[in-house]
């Protein structure tokens, strides 16, 4: 039995679901089944967690007796049923860039290498885009996947947000559907970085390129400039390692696991200081900041954990 707040979780990221199938499709209003056949055609580029994820929401959404009004009874059957007769099969699988492959942080002198790189190789296809990518992971913390559905919006008080849909939301692995990234203390030019960076991946859907496409090319591109720059070392700079490095910075900054919880989108605070990158490997200057009702619920899951634990512990 799903909560209000699940259902009301569910309406928020199908509504974008729809909204992405629409500027793909080139239609306004693309009709259920249409969306269901977009989702489904999107298989190989998203993970069996992603796919149930977005399945689930879509069925929610379709079910839900308040949507007939926009749609024929037959157009939601036929969606319906796609969508539960859809085994995740056609889904990524891992590939070669194992974790144990990975770096968990990315220094300085790294990074100016990789300026360089870039800089001085402009006609590297996706070159620019790919270290945009890296850049914006390292400031904002988001999983590469998440930049699909990320938004920029200036709330009332002017300040930038960065509005996130959880990658994670499954299996109790994150606080909630969505999590905001408060940019009002980011600098102008990182803020400019950013917004050429979600303009990059707006630019690769309008030319009909699926989101999947678009972070291979560019996560191949930074696995070509590690070949080329580091060909002896075992483990590569990759797009993920920048949100190592974003959680490496807030430790250093001195956020509360907490704070670093709700702006990673983790349910469990223990979560990044177990599994990202260590304190040592931070540089400090972090500016983002978590919005309160994301630490709020963080807060709230880790009490209830707590109660649950203390609950379970036998009586002497």
């Amino acid at each position: 039995m799903k909560t209000d707040k699940t259902v009301a979780e569910y309406r928020i990221r199908a509504t974008q679901l729809i909204k992405n199938a629409g500027q793909a499709l080139g239609s306004d209003q693309p009709t259920m089944h249409e969306v269901a056949v977009w989702l489904v055609d999107k298989q190989p580029s998203l993970s069996r967690a992603t796919w149930r994820q977005y399945r689930a929401a879509l069925l929610c959404f379709f079910e839900d007796p308040a949507s007939e009004s926009s749609a024929t009874s037959a157009d939601k059957e036929n969606a319906i049923a796609l969508l539960k007769s859809t085994p995740s099969s056609r889904c990524m699988r891992r590939g070669v860039h194992t974790s144990a492959k990975k770096q968990k942080k990315i220094s300085e002198a790294d990074l100016k290498k990789l300026i360089v790189y870039f800089g001085d190789n402009a006609g590297i296809p996706h070159g620019v885009a790919t270290f945009f990518w890296l850049l914006t992971g390292i400031w904002t913390g988001l999983r590469p996947l998440e930049w699909e559905s990320a938004q920029l919006i200036v709330n009332a008080a002017g300040d930038h947000e960065l509005h996130v849909m959880n990658a994670k939301n499954t299996n109790k692995r994150s606080h909630g559907l969505m999590r905001i990234v408060h940019l009002s203390n980011v600098e102008e030019q990182e803020l400019k970085v950013i917004q050429l960076h979600l303009a990059n991946v707006a630019s690769a859907r309008d030319k009909g390129m699926e989101f999947g496409q678009y972070y291979k090319q560019c996560r191949d591109c930074l696995y070509k400039a590690n070949r080329k720059l580091w060909p002896r070392r075992p483990k590569n700079i990759c797009l993920y390692s920048a949100r190592h490095q974003f959680a490496a910075d807030a430790k250093k900054s001195g956020l509360s696991k907490t704070a670093i919880a709700a702006l990673m989108g983790h349910a469990s605070e223990e979560t990044a200081a177990t599994h990202y990158g260590r304190r040592t490997a931070g540089r400090g200057g972090f500016r983002v900041t978590a919005d309160q009702a994301d630490v709020a619920r963080v807060q709230e899951l880790h009490a209830k954990r707590q109660d649950a634990h203390h609950d379970s512990r036998p009586c002497l």
